[in-house]
């Protein structure tokens, strides 16, 4: 193994911080362009939804195995195929002929999305030995995703109106200047891991026919036959997840972690809080563009301000939880975000872009406090020999959460008669997931 110095320090950040930009950019930046690709590729609402729900639902299902393959193989060598991988199915999006060749690349980028994402935190972990080296490189690292936020909705509102195939093909540079660092990249060591097949094929298995069948009572009806069916497997397969995860000897999510009351919050509040926003900034495209009449680029800009804003709350999160603990930052940043939500759904109909623009900015920012101290609540939970895996445990239901609130929200909208009144009930629904997760944390848990 090299010897990790500054020379590879500073293009190992680079490259990882790239990587954390780029799987966080692909979520938001497609959302603007689905209306003008279904002018051009045609799609339902079930279809729109797999756009979004095949990058995230494969990214989500496939982190957990990803980091085991970058500690058997080396994170280099599996940061660089995902890199490679992302590149790859950034062109094939882009010269998609039919909505199913595109839902085929997006899953394409949710594989090469799990592939990087663990292995660029190994690498900088790897390359930055010092620990205050190693705090400037995660900060950089966590900054690369948090800019996604505002760069995606901007870029694909930019890019649209060229053409939407260029929301895809915008990722191949950021693919090439990954590649073009990694001869500087010191190589990375392997060793011997145990990898759960079996708990890893029923939960893609489970996830994707769970999400598949909620997408189907929108398109089809909740009691046809195959949503029954989808939905039923689904269950079926999750719950024989569970079972197999109980009786393994190295299980890919030990369930003994789920009777960590720290755990507990943390995982509600991943899942909950990116299934509030992911929906939301799906529904929020499609109102702004198809009821509003907004163009791609006049829509990107809404969201704008509240990246910013994110940004910004994370930089206050940090001294926040210094100064008043883990459990007064998550209480502060749960009652702030409850307030966006609520301020949204209570104005007159129509809701103004003004007042989605100003929501959007006081929920981010609540969000920014919130997952900063949510994810130290995991760090502090189990012990270090458990970090790892109750690291990826919390992204993972993040990600899961990101794929069913795209979902559940979509049915929803179809059987509303306006996407006004379907954003409304989304602001109502997620404002009271927020407050159930904070009643839990404030009657359950104790910051130790």
């Amino acid at each position: 193994m090299e010897v990790p110095s500054k020379s590879s320090s500073v293009p190992t950040t680079f490259a990882a911080a790239l990587a954390s930009f780029l799987a966080g950019m692909d979520v938001l930046i497609v959302n603007v362009a689905l209306p003008t690709i279904a002018q051009d590729l045609g799609g339902d609402m079930a279809v729109r939804q797999w756009v979004v729900d095949g990058y995230t639902l494969l990214f989500a299902a496939l982190l957990l195995l990803a980091g085991s393959l970058a500690d058997r193989f080396g994170a280099k060598r599996v940061f660089l195929v995902g890199a490679t991988l992302f590149g790859a199915a950034s062109l094939f999006c882009s010269f998609a002929w039919s909505m199913a060749a595109l839902v085929a690349g997006r899953c394409l980028l949710g594989v090469a999305s799990a592939l990087i994402l663990p292995a660029s935190m190994s690498l900088i972990n790897e390359a930055n030995p010092d620990p205050r080296r190693r705090a400037w490189a995660l900060a950089l690292w966590g900054a690369g995703g948090a800019s996604a936020s505002a760069v995606g909705p901007l870029l694909g509102g930019l890019l649209t109106p060229i053409h939407w195939s260029l929301v895809f093909a915008i990722n191949v540079p950021f693919c090439l200047a990954i590649l073009v660092a990694a001869p500087r990249i010191a190589r990375s060591p392997s060793r011997p891991v145990r990898f759960d097949w079996t708990g890893q094929t029923l939960a893609l298995i489970g996830l994707s026919a769970l999400v598949a069948g909620i997408i189907e009572v929108g398109s089809i009806g909740a009691v046809a036959p195959a949503t029954l069916a989808l939905l039923g497997a689904g269950l079926v397969a999750l719950a024989a997840f569970a079972y197999v995860q109980s009786k393994v000897a190295a299980p890919m999510m030990p369930l003994g972690l789920f009777r960590v009351r720290g755990m507990q919050v943390a995982l509600q509040i991943g899942f909950i809080m990116i299934f509030n926003w992911y929906g939301m900034v799906f529904i929020c495209t499609m109102f702004l563009q198809n009821e509003l009449g907004m163009g791609a680029f006049a829509a990107g800009l809404v969201f704008v301000p509240s990246a910013f804003v994110t940004i910004a709350g994370n930089l206050a999160g940090g001294r926040i939880i210094t100064a008043h603990g883990s459990k007064f930052s998550i209480t502060l940043g749960l009652t702030i975000m409850i307030a966006g939500f609520l301020f949204e759904f209570l104005t007159p109909q129509p809701i103004p872009v003004w007042v989605i623009a100003v929501g959007l900015s006081v929920v981010g920012f609540g969000a920014a406090i919130t997952t900063p101290a949510a994810a130290g609540v995991v760090l502090k939970s189990v012990d270090s020999a458990q970090a790892g895996i109750a690291s990826a445990m919390f992204n993972t239901f993040r990600q899961v959460g990101g794929a069913i609130g795209v979902a559940v929200f979509g049915v929803v909208a179809t059987f509303l008669p306006s996407l006004d009144l379907a954003l409304r009930i989304v602001f109502l629904a997620s404002a009271l997931l927020l407050v159930y997760v904070l009643v839990f944390e404030l009657l359950r848990w104790s910051d130790r």
